[in-house]
């Protein structure tokens, strides 16, 4: 149990204070920055309208070659999204949450966020509270995992 509360310390420290990224759309168009947009015509209510207009965002983001993003995210990121990621190290957004290109670019690059942030969130190590809590607990189990072993000893003998 120690060395879980150790290993839980060692992980907060080992994070550090490196701030989360932000994308904005900016930094997530360029050509070395392994963001790219694909508009498409949506499906879903819209009339006429949703035959004409290509409002539909499907955002490819490359993991692999985000080089501003930290080693330690951008692992979490490939462990965390395994099922969404092509073989090219890709994961596709897709977005027809409103009826513009620009919204749905917004909706694409939140979710976007979203996946940065879980992948670069570290939980604060533990308090001497409940430190003392989870100590007390792990003693309190191996005391009773001995009685049982004493209590069928016993009654084998």
């Amino acid at each position: 149990m120690q060395q879980i509360l150790q290993e839980a310390e060692e992980r907060a420290l080992s994070a550090g204070s490196e701030p989360t990224p932000k994308i904005t759309i900016g930094n997530s168009g360029g050509e070395d920055l392994s963001c790219h947009c694909w508009f498409c015509e949506s499906g879903g209510p819209g009339g006429q309208n949703v035959n004409k207009v290509n409002t539909k965002v499907d955002m490819r983001f490359n993991v692999k070659n985000a080089y501003w993003l930290s080693d330690r995210i951008r692992e979490r990121i490939l462990q965390m999204e395994k099922n969404r990621i092509n073989k090219d190290g890709e994961i596709v957004i897709s977005s027809t949450k409103t009826r513009t290109q620009k919204g749905n670019i917004e909706d694409a690059l939140e979710k976007l966020q979203a996946i940065i942030d879980a992948a670069a969130y570290v939980p604060p190590p533990p308090s001497e509270e409940q430190k003392k809590r989870i100590t007390k607990l792990a003693n309190a189990a191996e005391q009773k995992r001995l009685q049982n072993k004493k209590a069928l000893s016993q009654r084998r003998q």
